[in-house]
């Protein structure tokens, strides 16, 4: 790849290293900055589909893709660093932490949890209560929701502990509409999992030439990491 192609995004390059540099200060800056320098040998396609749009689009995108670049290698170089294999991982995802947050805010027995996908990045299915992990979740999950901001502790408080309907929600909290409170509580369970560990990465095959779709520049889900 012409490394002027790159050149331009060097601005963006060590701004996602010195931010995953905060996160996992294990991670030496010009080691991220490499593993971003691949990102972009690898995906020659999809920064010629990007490279057509405006400026700004194209510099969101690079952003997206670079902080998911930089969250993988920092995550495998953590699991590195500490003796344990990346497969090890599990990511919280927003059934989980709606499921868990009863147990955490209410103070319900582990026997009542249901079955749930622990997020290992190797898949399989159990109870947290059989697999160990349920107590660290659970200080996971208090610590993201205690990270939360004192309208949204409410919102997820009233959903989760008592079991509020989104209409209810809106009416305490003096919101415009029903979809509102649901917006609400949504994003604060997004910034839970945020504080809690973080979402997992995404795989980002390369775009074919002819294959500038553009359910390729979305994201693929709401609580997608950014």
């Amino acid at each position: 790849m012409d490394y002027e192609r790159i050149r331009i995004w060097e601005h963006v390059i060590a701004s996602v290293a010195r931010e995953y540099h905060r996160k996992f200060d294990m991670c030496d800056i010009p080691d991220i900055k490499q593993s971003l320098y691949e990102w972009f040998l690898e995906h020659p396609n999809k920064l010629a589909s990007w490279e057509i749009l405006s400026k700004k689009e194209t510099k969101n995108l690079i952003y997206r893709s670079l902080r998911n670049q930089a969250f993988d290698y920092c995550q495998w170089w953590k699991a590195k660093t500490l003796g344990y294999e990346k497969d090890d991982l599990f990511y919280y995802t927003p059934e989980m932490v709606e499921n868990l947050l009863p147990t955490m805010l209410r103070g319900e027995e582990l026997d009542r949890l249901p079955v749930l996908n622990l997020g290992k990045t190797g898949g399989g299915h159990g109870t947290p209560a059989e697999s160990g992990n349920v107590d660290t979740m659970i200080s996971d999950i208090s610590r993201g929701y205690n990270g939360l901001n004192k309208d949204d502790k409410r919102a997820v408080f009233m959903r989760f502990a008592l079991s509020f309907p989104f209409a209810e929600i809106a009416e305490q909290m003096e919101l415009n509409t029903e979809d509102a409170a649901r917006m609400r509580v949504k994003r604060a369970v997004k910034n839970m999992i945020k504080n809690s560990g973080g979402f997992k990465p995404r795989v980002e095959p390369d775009d074919l030439p002819d294959d500038n779709t553009s359910g390729e520049q979305e994201a693929p889900e709401v609580y997608a990491e950014l």
